[in-house]
């Protein structure tokens, strides 16, 4: 039986699934961590779970320099095709857990972990890990889904049923926002911002386009700047500086 590490790292060497369903929430975060970057200016970057590079190589420029870092090859050979030719010496690509690689002696100013914490079956190694990594004074955007809140509730009993119906299970790490973000400041981070919101409850998704997705987003939560319903969502974005 395939355990759930597997089941994961299988499911996204043929990524072009994710990319495509989930494309207006990958524009959500990339615009979110636009706002949340917009007065730094990091030198050292790091990209955990960097996808497609969507969120990070638009901060890529000649003054900086940027490594991608994710479990599948194949969303790194996409992220790859997509540097700019004259930037390419600027980026490092790794194809490993963030858990199992080698970063002693690194120091980034920027850290990027988007899409990843639902995967994390050990939260505190993970975040001291995080905390090891990045210059005191370096900004973390950390990303979770909160567990405790309402609709991850309704979330996670749609697709208990859908299970049971015969669907196929995707295997992911509950955990709340609440617990992270106190794991985080006991490691030496503070929270600096914060954006919160949610997508289109299940069974709704495969109705609407990636279009009417994003335009509902935000007609509901609005931006970063300007986070109405804040309450509402379960999709957490955090920012955050390490002390």
């Amino acid at each position: 039986m395939i355990d759930s590490d597997q089941a994961i790292k299988a499911a996204f060497e043929q990524p072009r699934w994710y990319l495509n369903k989930t494309a207006y929430n990958i524009k959500i975060r990339a615009e979110t961590l636009a706002e949340f970057t917009r007065a730094a200016n990091p030198k050292v970057i790091l990209d955990i779970g960097c996808g497609d590079g969507s969120l990070s190589l638009p901060l890529l420029s000649e003054d900086n320099s940027l490594t991608l870092l994710d479990r599948s090859k194949e969303m790194l050979s996409i992220a790859s095709a997509r540097i700019p030719q004259k930037l390419v010496d600027h980026v490092r690509l790794e194809n490993k857990d963030f858990i199992d690689a080698d970063i002693t002696g690194e120091n980034y100013d920027l850290i990027i972990c988007v899409g990843v914490m639902a995967y994390v079956k050990h939260r505190s190694a993970f975040v001291q890990k995080l905390a090891s990594a990045l210059t005191p004074g370096g900004m973390l955007i950390i990303e979770c889904t909160d567990s405790d809140h309402f609709l991850s509730f309704l979330n996670r009993s749609f697709e208990l049923v859908r299970t049971n119906l015969g669907g196929k299970r995707f295997p992911t790490v509950v955990g709340s926002s609440s617990e992270l973000l106190a794991i985080l400041q006991r490691s030496g981070f503070a929270l600096t911002g914060a954006f919160r919101y949610s997508l289109p409850l299940p069974g709704t998704r495969r109705l609407v386009s990636q279009g009417l997705c994003y335009k509902a987003i935000r007609a509901i939560y609005g931006t970063f700047a300007n986070n109405r319903a804040d309450w509402l969502g379960n999709e957490c974005l955090f920012r955050l500086e390490r002390r």
